[in-house]
């Protein structure tokens, strides 16, 4: 008989502290990321715009086998080359963009052309 009141106010004491949390609360925020330092576009040169999105290019893992050329002119990242497909285009696209400076992005990347399939032949069976 006593080992079924232990057992009842473990349950009641477990049952309450589990009711008594709040399950709307917000868990506590996490300190916010370091934002890296502001860069003065104005002494930025195209030279190292391009530097730049060489640099993220490289360090983007589905883009090492893409081969991409980059220019920059007035801030404007123009890439050429090959991608195998249109996906890794809006890839390069999107990394040349988050590069600081970049006014605007003009992709000239084309993509690998994929071999057409064997036409079937009629007579097999």
């Amino acid at each position: 008989m006593k080992r079924i009141a232990v057992a009842l106010a473990l349950l009641l004491m477990t049952g309450s502290a589990l009711a008594a949390q709040n399950s709307n609360a917000k868990p506590a925020k996490k300190p916010a990321a370091a934002k890296p330092a502001a860069v003065d576009c104005s002494k930025m040169t195209d030279d190292q715009i391009t530097a730049a999105v060489k640099d993220k290019l490289a360090k983007t893992a589905s883009l090492k086998d893409a081969t991409i050329n980059v220019a920059t002119s007035a801030g404007v990242v123009t890439l050429t080359g090959k991608v195998k497909t249109g996906g890794l285009k809006g890839v390069a696209t999107n990394a040349a963009k988050r590069v600081a400076c970049v006014k605007k992005v003009d992709n000239k990347c084309e993509t690998e052309a994929k071999p057409k399939p064997m036409a079937k032949n009629k007579n097999a069976k």
